[in-house]
């Protein structure tokens, strides 16, 4: 980050500001001096929630004008190692929408410090880039905190089926909020790149949970930031309550964990009191019930059901789908995805990839090329993010309408309720986008069957045939010992793959699966009931 001198300063425009007189006068402005007003009431209003105390945490707004680009926008940032509920408008830094310094804090006398600008600023910064964000909040809330500590090894924080998951953006009641987690640094500078990864896997975030230590939190305006920020405190506060009293926050029915000695886990996770000098091996409890993660295609469900309705549904649809919604803010998601991934393709000589011609041609020309990469990518089957979140989407639509039902086998509802009558904790996991898995069993032909999971994993989590995926499953789910998960599939050589990460595993065998190599070792079974 750089300090501009005063005397030659760029607006947001890029239009030259020129002189010191003209400057100061621009930083004067009515936009500049109300986000300087808002940045330092929000400051003093979450010191009080506890989300800025001990001079940590940190806060930034654009500066908002109609004229200017909301990238192109001026920024408010909150400074480092100052007593947030003293803050005054003057605390604040004024910075270019590509980080450069334009105003600094005037100086204090003793005992204040010198000002110094949050070394939040580049992890804002490129919350700014990535996500075309308004506001960033960084809250170093106790909830926040403790929440990454109960499972210290998971990557992931995942509830559902709670009220406040509403006032998070693109959520409902019945979804799971997926919320990624980072490991802490030494310096907040240095988690840039992990926070960089975090927001590229999952792109429906609006935040990003750093263990030990708080969260960020973004939205389209300070209003969007900070309701999401209430709501993500609200969920983590009661997550950790439902810890405390032994329910589970990561099921649907937020059902009772199995206690010992009046101690309780998570998970299915649970350990003793800790004795005096530290933790033994001894201390710790094996996981209290066994959990089972499913395969889709082949195990709950007719492959049939994908390869003859569900990609040809979004093969016929994908061209009226992107001109019904192109201006939409998650069409261009998914359009911005595509583009990255069709230059790619077109990089690599792949087959069936052309070019995106400029917006200028006119929209029904664009839509046609990504329409035609798009059909490429289908005929070769291509498991890549861009073509399943625009595909989830376009099943959706059709779930929506009831042109499409899933489908699941005969014997599987009787199989879930079994299992969850019997504290049995069952996931899913599947190469289709979380959101696809959960369409299909929120509007099968036995109904909403959502109910009976604990949670979705797709290919963010890795290849389904490569081990260290399933590795990072059982530690998202907090499983100590990886045979207490039963992992069902049909194809062999995620069973392999399980095996090899120390699952255990049998093979689904239903009417149009693939063939299976001879002695390949694994029990089979022609119907979930068997289990």
């Amino acid at each position: 980050m750089g300090v501009l001198s005063e005397g030659a300063v760029g607006n947001a425009n890029g239009n030259e500001v020129g002189t010191t007189a003209s400057f100061a006068g621009y930083m004067e402005t009515r936009g500049v001096r109300e986000a300087r007003v808002l940045a330092s009431e929000l400051c003093r209003h979450m010191y009080t929630l506890g989300w800025f105390s001990g001079t940590g945490g940190s806060i930034t707004i654009k500066v908002h004008d109609d004229s200017i680009p909301k990238p192109r926008q001026l920024v408010v940032i909150s400074p480092s190692g100052v007593q947030k509920e003293r803050m005054v408008p003057e605390d604040m830094y004024v910075l270019s929408s590509d980080g450069f310094i334009l105003s600094t804090p005037p100086l204090k006398p003793y005992p204040h410090k010198p000002p110094k600008c949050t070394d939040c600023a580049p992890l804002f910064m490129k919350v700014y880039e990535m996500r075309d964000a308004g506001a960033v909040i960084h809250s170093h809330g106790m909830e926040s905190c403790i929440v990454t500590m109960i499972l210290p090894f998971s990557k992931e924080f995942r509830i559902t089926h709670m009220e406040m998951i509403k006032g998070i953006k693109g959520h409902g009641y019945h979804d799971e909020l997926v919320v990624p987690i980072i490991e802490n640094t030494a310096h907040e500078a240095e988690l840039v790149e992990s926070l960089t990864e975090a927001i590229t896997a999952y792109p429906k975030t609006t935040a990003v949970l750093v263990r030990n230590h708080g969260v960020y939190v973004w939205g389209d305006s300070w209003i969007s930031a900070k309701t999401q920020a209430e709501c993500y405190h609200y969920l983590f506060d009661a997550a950790i309550k439902l810890h405390q009293l032994g329910l589970d926050w990561s099921t649907p029915t937020h059902g009772p964990i199995r206690s010992i000695n009046g101690i309780w886990g998570c998970n299915g996770t649970m350990s003793r009191g800790l004795k005096v000098g530290g933790l033994s091996l001894d201390d710790m409890i094996e996981p209290s019930q066994r959990c089972i993660l499913l395969d889709i295609e082949g195990t709950t469900t007719p492959i049939s059901f994908v390869t003859d309705v569900l990609f040809p549904y979004a093969h016929a649809n994908v061209g009226k789908h992107l001109a019904a919604t192109f201006d939409s803010e998650e069409t261009q998601d998914d359009i911005n995805l595509l583009r990255s991934q069709i230059q790619h393709d077109l990089e690599q000589g792949v087959v069936g990839a052309v070019p995106i011609p400029p917006d200028y041609v006119g929209k029904e020309l664009v839509i046609a090329s990504f329409v035609a990469n798009v059909e490429a990518m289908i005929r070769a089957d291509r498991n890549i993010t861009a073509l399943k979140q625009l595909q989830g989407h376009i099943w959706r639509t059709g779930f929506q309408s009831n042109e499409l039902v899933g489908v699941v086998f005969d014997d599987v509802p009787e199989a879930l309720e079994r299992w969850h009558a019997s504290g049995i904790k069952v996931y899913i996991y599947s190469s289709g986008s979380r959101e696809a898995q959960q369409l299909i069993f929120s509007n099968s032909n036995y109904g909403d069957l959502r109910k009976y999971f604990c949670g979705f994993f797709d290919t963010t989590m890795g290849n389904k045939k490569e081990t260290h995926s399933y590795f990072e499953i059982l530690r998202t789910v907090g499983i100590d010992r990886p045979s207490d998960m039963l992992f069902v599939t049909d194809v062999f050589q995620e069973a392999v793959a399980a095996r090899a990460a120390g699952l255990e595993v049998v093979i689904s065998i239903r009417p149009g699966n693939g063939p299976l190599p001879e002695n390949h070792g694994f029990r089979t079974i022609e119907t979930l009931l068997e289990i």
